[in-house]
């Protein structure tokens, strides 16, 4: 492991930068809701930190989400050493001065019968996509692993969306 990052407080609490994750997306299924809800598998990714390295199971998990508002993201991480760690990343997603019901336009054309949707996205440029996140995980590690801590630590985050490629990036802090 790394060694620790500085202790920081906020309001009487405690806390210090753990880790970061890279969560890459290729594919979309999305319904018609008011905040466009979308299935979107992560295809892999990088863990990186002080407390955790490691990567992102390609097809271990998904987003939940939309154009703006809730997200419920469920992900499998493997760590360095080999141990296998789950990820419910519950957020809220904002896009800054955009109207979450109106701001990604994503029509898909209608397949001839017998056809499927086509899943290609060209995400727009990251200066059209202001979209943040504030995040509340939840991990589940091996209890008989390094990762043990973990399952008894409050975590909070921060995500931000980015385009070329298609990832977002989240950084997590422990409560101390």
């Amino acid at each position: 492991m790394s060694e620790a990052s500085p202790i920081k407080e906020m309001a009487g609490v405690r806390y210090r930068w753990a880790f970061s994750v890279s969560v890459f997306f290729k594919e979309r299924v999305a319904i018609e809701s008011p905040y466009r809800r979308t299935f979107v598998p992560a295809v892999g990714g990088d863990i990186w930190g002080p407390r955790l390295q490691g990567r992102v199971v390609p097809y271990g998990g998904a987003d939940f989400g939309g154009g703006g508002g809730p997200l419920d993201a469920h992900y499998m991480f493997e760590a360095a050493d080999g141990h296998y760690i789950y990820i419910n990343n519950r957020a809220y997603m904002r896009r800054v001065g955009w109207d979450p019901a109106t701001g990604v336009e994503r029509h898909v054309a209608q397949p001839a019968p017998g056809d499927r949707f086509s899943q290609d996205f060209i995400a727009p440029p990251d200066s059209a996509v202001p979209l943040r996140m504030r995040t509340s995980p939840f991990f589940d590690a091996p209890s008989n692993s390094p990762h043990d801590w973990m399952n008894r630590t409050l975590f909070f985050g921060h995500g931000l969306r980015r385009t070329d490629p298609d990832r977002t990036i989240f950084t997590y802090y422990e409560v101390l």
